[in-house]
């Protein structure tokens, strides 16, 4: 058995922050009782590389990564001289930041759509952004979009008809289609012909990889009823490859959204696309937001996508994934737990897959709690998320766990003790997955 892990600190802030903080968490995903409330660290301290120290002082090999805006390492020496130097200069001016032109080169040389760019903050306004954008651009007003775009009003008023706090009358703008069915899609765009503004999807998502032909299709029948198609690749952005999954498909969308890698964990969103159609974020609709120049993000995602383009960062992370990814389907077979990844490397979904959903739920927290223990944070259900820092020795380390921990799982399954072994007090979906 590993050394027993201290979390008194981490539990003793959280007590405070629920008392003061909705859902006690910035963020529904970082919810302490998604993972192992209990027995699992809650608030960080300290990062450098692949690694995250918790504020009771346990170091850990870190696959979380903020949700996925890591993408080289945490205190990545070029980003962070960047900032440091930019803070000397000035955080946000009144004028205009000469980062500005310098980023947006950037992005229009990396990313095949990209001839004209505005920066946001983060993901949900990034996506609201080409909402607009492409409903002024072409006089419609409806969108079909398959996918998690952001809490704002206009992607909640898909689901659950709409969601509490939605106005009700927004859900007439937004339908919804079957992933990968694009037979689904047309059907979608018959019923509304005349109507869409936007398809907008992910390119690739962690729970499955795209059939052949699939983003061909859609780019085709976009082109056909005359929708515009917009890609969310705030997940798959610098990620994938250089470019995103735009690149990586071989498919050219008409907008896209980018976050989370842009700058290492900056926040940084990015809307881009065709000249012609960005245009109209000048000409006809309002998109301003006061911190769109703020110079320390700017600068950290300049000195990333010159990282992203002068070394084999993506080469890197597609084999350190697959390394995992083949590891933990090795591990899982010698140990009879049916632990199986899917996806692409760069950020791969594991499931664990027993007929028992409330026995496949308690081996997975079991996992959190006995990886948590030898060293190791992984996401419920992944995304598994690699950086340009994880190196031999981290995936090493993270096998070696694995392996331990996968052996306690197989006992406790075996004699039933999977409930009694769990140092756990509460477990909860933090999360809905649409499509």
């Amino acid at each position: 058995m590993p050394g027993h892990r201290s979390f008194d600190r981490s539990l003793e802030l959280y007590a405070r922050a629920y008392e003061l903080i909705p859902g006690g968490s910035q963020t529904n995903s970082k919810r302490p009782t998604a993972y192992a409330y209990g027995a699992f660290p809650i608030y960080a301290q300290d990062a450098e590389g692949a690694r995250i120290q918790d504020v009771d002082g346990n170091w850990y090999v870190d696959y979380i990564l903020g949700l996925g805006p890591i993408t080289l390492g945490y205190c990545y020496p070029e980003v962070d001289d960047a900032i440091r130097e930019q803070l000397g200069r000035g955080i946000i001016y009144g004028l205009l930041s000469p980062l500005e032109v310098e980023v947006a080169e950037r992005v229009c040389e990396m990313v095949p759509c990209a001839e004209m760019v505005r920066f946001l903050k983060g993901g949900a306004e990034v996506t609201g952004a080409a909402a607009r954008i492409a409903r002024a651009c072409t006089g419609r007003e409806v969108i079909l979009n398959n996918g998690y775009r952001g809490w704002v009003d206009g992607w909640g008023a898909q689901y659950s008809g709409p969601e509490k706090g939605v106005p009700g009358c927004l859900a007439g703008v937004i339908d919804g289609w079957d992933r990968y069915d694009l037979g689904s899609l047309e059907a979608k765009l018959q019923e509304h012909e005349g109507q869409v503004a936007m398809v907008s999807i992910d390119p690739a998502s962690g729970g499955s990889t795209v059939p052949e032909g699939f983003h061909q299709g859609v780019r085709e029948l976009c082109d056909r009823y005359g929708a515009l198609l917009m890609y969310d690749e705030i997940v798959t952005g610098f990620r994938m490859a250089a470019g995103g999954g735009q690149e990586y498909f071989g498919v050219t969308p008409d907008l896209a959204c980018f976050a989370k890698g842009a700058a290492n964990g900056m926040p940084l969103g990015i809307v881009c696309g065709r000249a012609e159609i960005m245009r109209k974020a000048i000409d006809d609709v309002t998109i301003s937001v006061t911190y769109g120049g703020e110079a320390l993000s700017l600068a950290a995602g300049k000195a990333a996508m010159d990282v992203y383009r002068a070394e084999p960062v993506f080469d890197t992370i597609w084999a350190t994934g697959e390394r995992l990814m083949q590891g933990f389907e090795e591990l899982g077979e010698k140990h009879g737990v049916p632990l199986h990844c899917h996806g692409y490397a760069p950020m791969s979904s594991q499931t664990i897959d027993y007929e028992d959903k409330e026995l496949a739920r308690d081996v997975w927290t079991l996992l959190l709690q006995e990886m948590a223990q030898r060293g190791v944070l992984l996401r419920r259900g992944g995304l598994l998320f690699i950086t340009y820092s994880h190196g031999e020795a981290e995936v090493e380390e993270t096998l070696h766990a694995l392996d331990a921990s996968l052996a306690v799982i197989a006992e406790a399954v075996d004699d039933g003790t999977v409930k009694k072994r769990l140092r756990v007090t509460d477990v909860q979906e933090s999360f809905r997955s649409f499509t």
